[in-house]
């Protein structure tokens, strides 16, 4: 599970700025270069945050974990919006110290009292923050924000990065004693889990984890940030990361579907293996083929996972006509393992974590040179370089230069002449002597 620090709760009603200063917070106070700038998307509309969104910071020698959150609806009439509070309530159930968000444009409204009567029954340390404090008329009018019974507000103002740091000391001094966690020699294995929107990709992250960890509607797009979970399975260290729903781009109507999107693209980017959730009661999509191209193009491992394998009638050729189909429809992974699961039943959705630790084991391969060159010479013996223009390639000497993926540089001459079909007899080769299951390969040539 994820390192025992001092945990730091965001809580307000809607809009109020609550993931801004999650963002700031995390920027200020991130003790490595871990976390991104901004790890929590932020847009104008209100309850753009749904699920609770962590990031491990230290501040003045003093680590701990802040938690952003969905805005606080006291008496939400929405499923989804109902989902949200209980997102809310296990934060401030875990949470040591609460940050009590409201704006100071708006000045105290009734939902802030009532938001302020739950937090107080919580029985928790709270630090009144009055955020978008952006001009000093306001930060001379503070007196009414003593109705709500707490101390002094923090005034922040996130567009102008003030008040944050005394913020920060106020936290450091308020948290009980924590020290570091120890540090792991193993870096967490990065999943991170995509595709496009109402596939299941959350209801897989929570049957892994055995808890409603992540909200989960019928209704496309509940997922808008990428969230990170890390945890440990069969001794190793994995970090989930679930993604909102990648539509294509013509489907994209508003700014902050593009944010959602772009923060699932940079999920991909950064993460050790793509595990790319496909709906197979559904006919595959151009956008799923756009997502297999955009992982392979990336370089990443990845895992194919066919959800609602439940819903399938089934006789003993199913399985086989669903793996032809597959592999046909998405030839650009068709190295990558195929895992059919369903999230509802929990049905092979542990499968997921012991192919990804194969699969990484694939990706992070290194072959030694000899056996390369030897490979190299009985290829070229068996099916020489086609001629081109009236000159034969001539392959002299191949090398690994890199592993994630699994990079390999051959020497020789005239290498400029060899042609994509003769690369793939390569690679497939490779591949059928060595393994690299689930892993792309790079060749790359360098003439004498």
């Amino acid at each position: 599970m994820e390192n025992q620090l001092p945990i730091v709760a965001i809580v307000g009603r809607p809009n109020v700025g609550k993931s801004s200063i999650f963002n700031r917070i995390a920027a200020d106070a991130r003790p490595s270069t871990e976390h991104p700038k901004q790890i929590a998307v932020v847009n104008d509309q209100p309850g753009v945050t749904r699920d609770r969104n962590y990031a491990h910071v230290k501040w003045n020698k003093t680590p701990f974990t802040i938690v952003d959150t969905g805005g606080m609806d006291v008496d939400p009439e929405d499923p989804l919006i109902d989902n949200v509070q209980l997102q809310v309530d296990e934060a401030l159930t875990e949470a040591a110290l609460i940050l009590f968000v409201v704006d100071s444009r708006d000045g105290i409204l009734p939902h802030d009292t009532m938001v302020a009567d739950k937090l107080r029954a919580a029985g928790k340390p709270i630090i009144l923050v009055a955020n978008k404090a952006d001009s000093r008329s306001i930060e001379l009018d503070t007196a009414e924000f003593f109705s709500l019974g707490l101390e002094a507000p923090v005034l922040t103002s996130c567009v102008q990065n003030l008040g944050i740091q005394q913020l920060l000391d106020m936290i450091a001094e308020l948290l009980p004693e924590a020290t570091d966690p120890v540090e792991d020699s193993k870096k967490p294995i990065k999943i991170s889990i995509v595709g496009r929107p109402n596939v299941g990709k959350s209801s897989i992250l929570n049957s892994l984890l055995g808890e409603e960890r992540m909200i989960v509607d019928n209704r496309p797009g509940t997922t808008r940030d990428a969230v990170n979970i890390q945890f440990v399975y069969d001794n190793v260290p994995f970090e989930l990361v679930d993604t909102a729903g990648m539509r294509r781009k013509s489907s994209i109507k508003d700014d902050l579907e593009t944010a959602t999107v772009r923060s699932a693209i940079h999920s991909i980017r950064q993460s050790d293996i793509a595990a790319l959730v496909l709906d197979i009661t559904q006919e595959l999509a151009q956008q799923d083929k756009t997502i297999a191209s955009f992982i392979e193009r990336n370089g990443k491992a990845s895992v194919l996972v066919l959800n609602k394998w439940d819903l399938i009638e089934k006789d003993n050729k199913t399985f086989d006509e669903y793996i032809d189909l597959i592999t046909r429809q998405v030839p650009q992974l068709d190295y990558v393992p195929k895992i059919f699961v369903s999230a509802l039943t929990g049905q092979r959705v542990s499968r997921i974590l012991d192919v990804a630790l194969e699969v990484h084991r694939e990706y992070c391969t290194r072959i030694p040179t000899p056996a390369l060159n030897e490979l190299l010479m009985e290829l070229r013996i068996a099916h020489p370089p086609p001629r081109v223009k009236g000159t034969r390639p001539a392959l002299k000497y191949m090398t690994q230069v890199e592993t994630q993926p699994p990079t390999f540089l051959i020497f020789g001459r005239n290498t400029h002449r060899v042609r994509p079909p003769y690369t793939s007899y390569l690679i497939n080769n490779l591949r059928s002597t060595f393994g690299f299951n689930g892993t792309p390969i790079r060749l790359y040539y360098r003439r004498n």
